[in-house]
């Protein structure tokens, strides 16, 4: 695999403080390039993980930690705020790992859920993109779940989400109308299912998917900046309580990384990769579903 050859990159981890985002850091900090160039943005809610999460890096010089809660546009517009000021709005590579899940199937949790994994992602990189260098890149971190998901909606629904057409206005729409169509018991109708529990989840990541392949058609042509998508696969972290047969942190690092550090044209612009490997957005597969299912049912029985 050959890497970016660009050195001196200013690099944006949102969630930085621990889980996936946390090993992302850890092995930036351990490449080559990272030990005298690159600096390093530790995005986090909370200023004390964040500190704790520095002090557990060793305190390197070269990561700085920045206040950031996608759930919030006043902390995006803070540290929007904050790389001008401190930074020169200069960013090479923004990775969008922040993240919940609902705990409940509730309209108010999947609410929040929608509003942290899509649209504070996508108010982030309304805001950051314009920061970016030529040839930048930004990797939003979405799921297998979202694929899922979408195998399990409506046709009509499916070529809504997946259409090469799509706008953000058009996505925002349609993020909307499944938060309507639960708030009023009309899932079904609308074309969603009711068989997968944290439905919500999934939509955020099947919506952030499609968002990532706007950005890539809105930023490429004008400045060459590269927009993927990653699922780190099934990690154990905080968002599923290290659930059983989950793969390591590292292991999701490593999948964020690949598109981080691989050259432009070793990879698609608006794709969706997972292992350094281009994954469908769409998931048709029985087994994995019902796989997922039964280990969703089995999280929920743990809360």
């Amino acid at each position: 695999m050959s890497t970016v050859a660009k050195l001196q990159r200013t690099v944006l981890v949102t969630g930085g403080n621990k889980g996936i985002g946390f090993e992302v850091i850890k092995k930036l900090i351990k490449q080559p390039s990272s030990i005298n160039d690159d600096l390093i943005l530790l995005g986090s809610r909370d200023l004390k993980r964040g500190e704790d999460a520095l002090s557990q890096l060793g305190s390197p010089t070269n990561v700085h930690l920045l206040q950031l809660d996608t759930l919030s546009k006043e902390s995006i517009s803070f540290a929007t705020n904050e790389i001008k000021q401190k930074y020169g709005g200069q960013l090479d590579v923004i990775i969008n790992n922040a993240g919940i899940a609902p705990t409940d199937d509730s309209v108010e949790e999947a609410r929040k859920t929608l509003a942290t994994n899509y649209y504070g992602v996508k108010l982030l990189n309304d805001n950051l993109i314009p920061f970016l260098s030529d040839h930048g890149r930004v990797i939003n971190v979405a799921s297998g779940i979202g694929p899922m998901v979408l195998g399990y909606v409506s046709k009509d629904l499916q070529d809504k989400y997946t259409s090469a057409t799509l706008t953000s206005e058009q996505l925002d729409c349609l993020v909307e109308d499944f938060v309507l169509a639960l708030e009023s018991n009309n899932l079904e109708k609308c074309g969603y299912t009711t068989e997968l529990p944290y439905l919500a989840y999934g939509v955020s990541k099947m919506a952030l998917i499609a968002l990532t392949r706007i950005e890539a058609q809105q930023c490429s042509d004008a400045r060459k900046i590269f927009v993927y998508s990653v699922c780190p696969g099934y990690c154990a972290t905080d968002i599923n309580k290290h659930g059983p047969g989950a793969r390591s942190a590292e292991l999701g690092a490593d999948s964020i990384l690949h598109v981080v550090n691989t050259s432009d044209h070793e990879l698609k612009n608006g794709a969706f990769y997972r292992d350094g490997t281009e994954l469908q957005q769409i998931c048709m597969d029985e087994a994995k579903i019902q796989a997922f299912i039964q280990l969703m049912k089995h999280l929920s029985a743990s809360k």
